[in-house]
């Protein structure tokens, strides 16, 4: 399910973001753009963190940042945002891979979280993908460590 989500069309790759804010604006514009998610997914994304602190920092250089079903979401649908320089969102909290989540309910996005979990379980995984310089090569890495499992 995350190979079906995660496509040339919601990963993107950049060189440094400015704020944590501006990352997850970025990481969540293809889901915008398609029509995925409403423009308050994002802002609901973000007062999230603002009023929770780091929380969806879930493992060391990834953050996962959601909201409530309810506050924009119109399809099941994940995107990526791999950094070169790391943006921080909080203190010790230095994030290279920005995953945007949008669930539509509560069930229906548990078989990507399965697939991803198989992802960032290993440090040298994460490390691998934050090292690919192209889409293509974030695809082939996310295939290949969710077939294995």
């Amino acid at each position: 399910m995350l190979t079906e989500l995660l496509t040339k069309d919601t990963i993107q790759l950049a060189n440094f973001v400015n704020t944590w804010q501006e990352a997850i604006h970025l990481a969540a514009s293809p889901l915008l753009k398609h029509n995925k998610i409403e423009a308050r997914y994002i802002e609901a994304m973000i007062q999230s963190i603002e009023k929770h602190g780091p929380y969806v920092v879930i493992t060391p250089k990834v953050a996962i940042p959601h909201a409530r079903h309810t506050e924009g979401v119109n399809e099941l649908s994940m995107s990526l945002l791999s950094l070169q320089k790391p943006v921080l969102f909080g203190p010790e909290k230095p994030v290279f891979l920005i995953i945007v989540l949008a669930a539509p309910d509560s069930a229906s996005h548990l078989q990507a979280l399965v697939d991803l979990t198989k992802i960032l379980q290993e440090p040298n995984q994460i490390d691998s993908i934050i090292a690919c310089q192209h889409k293509d090569d974030i695809i082939k890495e996310i295939q290949q460590i969710v077939v294995k499992e």
